[in-house]
């Protein structure tokens, strides 16, 4: 069973849309769920005021429509499936636990913000702090799996202790942001300052890369877990080029500044091959 909200129009204000998820909606039947209510900006709307509700809620949700002033979808998710067809505001999937999201089409702030499982898939390009940690908070993405078709913004995978956010283009500035553990990898490159403050962790560049003063050359080899990384971003229909995954890699040590224990691996095209 699939529950489907189709957007009438562009909403007064920015919609909280964390509490629209399936297992909160399970069981209710469309008129139900378009009698709940959500905050638009100061004011409280029902459901039904801004979508057209149709279907029957189960373990499937649909969006459908430019969400792109549509915050929290999916937030705090621990089980189902959402499928959104059209771009997202901020915190799609922040702080899920599990279940998936798909997206088609960009999406805003903070996509996967401190999520703990479950896997976040977006056809298209996402905005700042992927994976990221909230303004105040230390640890950000704490397990989970997010791919990106498209590129990400800055600061993706800030305060990251575990999970695997894998992006087919390029970040912004500063990726890696003090993490402590898990695994950014992009496909097109890592933006500047890059793994700045790092303790541990990979961050993985298909692309040259400026790095920062705090790394250190380390080696040059075919690391196995970035190929069997590699191999599950295909499984999740990512395209990755063979060689990336057979190729050679140049292992940078850092940050210096720190701990020292973190990683930039960086794609050797000349090696290969």
């Amino acid at each position: 069973m699939t529950l489907t909200l189709k957007l009438r129009a562009q909403p007064p204000a920015r919609v909280a849309a964390g509490a629209l998820i399936p297992e909160r909606l399970q069981g209710l039947a469309a008129s139900d769920v378009a009698a709940l209510t959500v905050r638009a900006g100061r004011e409280t709307l029902n459901v039904g005021d801004l979508f057209d509700v149709s279907g029957q809620a189960g373990q499937h949700l649909a969006f459908a429509g430019d969400l792109s002033r549509v915050d929290g979808i999916g937030a705090g998710m621990s089980r189902g499936r959402i499928l959104v067809e059209g771009p997202c505001g901020n915190h799609l999937g922040a702080r899920m636990s599990g279940g998936e999201i798909d997206v088609t089409g960009e999406v805003g702030a903070w996509a996967g913000g401190e999520m703990s499982g479950g896997l976040v898939r977006i056809w298209g390009n996402a905005g700042p702090r992927l994976g990221g940690a909230y303004p105040g908070v230390r640890a950000g993405m704490t397990g989970g799996e997010i791919v990106v078709s498209g590129d990400a913004g800055e600061e993706a995978g800030a305060g990251m202790r575990r999970g695997l956010v894998v992006i087919a283009g390029a970040t912004g500035s500063a990726a890696g942001l003090r993490m402590l553990a898990g695994t950014v990898i992009a496909l097109g490159g890592i933006g500047t300052e890059a793994g700045l403050g790092s303790k541990r962790g990979s961050l993985v560049s298909g692309a040259p890369v400026e790095l920062l003063p705090g790394y250190a050359f380390a080696a040059r080899y075919r690391p196995p877990a970035l190929r069997l990384q590699l191999l599950r971003a295909r499984d999740l229909w990512l395209r990755i080029d063979d060689a990336l995954i057979t190729g050679s890699w140049a292992r940078w040590s850092g940050d210096w500044t720190e701990l020292g224990r973190g990683e930039i691996l960086v794609f050797d095209p000349e090696r290969g091959r």
